[in-house]
């Protein structure tokens, strides 16, 4: 954008060198229209980084809370459950079906971004006059790489779900039988 200014002037002095030479008007022409064709195209290439920097931006910012949920989830299952009675009990299964809700939620998002971004980049990839080996294979490189990492983290949940899962489980069983005593107890 800083440099527009200069093209547009250039564009002016090359119709006023146009209208000077006559003879040589078509060729001027030419030049002005491949300029700003040239121009206009380099302008669209740059909406599209900037589109692709801020969808890789936001792809990355949701990666690093679902990295953060998995984090917190698994912090939580090693934090030993001690509860004192049925309340304490039931608020853990609560805690417990939170974090599954919000690792879910996470991974959702991060899905959605991964899915956004990889398509942006196979169709960024093969558009315009850059379109050359060496940004295939790059663009190719990148989205294997974003792949990777949705899958890392995946897999981590999908461990985390399992972990959560038995837990409740267990959870589950233990408030049935404090149940069954309550009862007892009240007979």
């Amino acid at each position: 954008q800083a440099l527009e200014d200069q093209v547009w002037d250039l564009l002016h002095e090359a119709d006023k060198v146009a209208e000077e030479n006559k003879d040589k008007s078509q060729v001027y022409d030419a030049m002005a229209d491949t300029l700003g064709d040239a121009w206009d195209a380099l302008i669209i290439m740059l909406e599209k980084r900037q589109t692709l920097l801020e969808l890789t931006s936001v792809f990355f910012e949701n990666a690093l809370e679902f990295a953060v949920k998995i984090d917190q989830v698994e912090d939580f299952l090693k934090n030993a459950q001690e509860f004192d009675n049925i309340d304490s009990l039931r608020e853990l299964l609560l805690q417990q079906e939170h974090h599954t809700r919000e690792l879910l939620e996470k991974s959702f998002a991060l899905l959605n971004k991964s899915h956004e971004l990889t398509e942006f980049i196979e169709e960024f990839k093969c558009e315009g006059p850059n379109a050359n080996p060496e940004l295939i294979q790059g663009a190719h490189s990148s989205c294997l790489k974003i792949d990777n990492l949705l899958e890392m983290l995946q897999d981590r949940r999908r461990q985390l779900d399992r972990f959560l899962k038995h837990q409740r489980q267990g959870l589950e069983q233990v408030l049935q039988i404090c149940l069954w005593h309550q009862q007892e107890n009240q007979v």
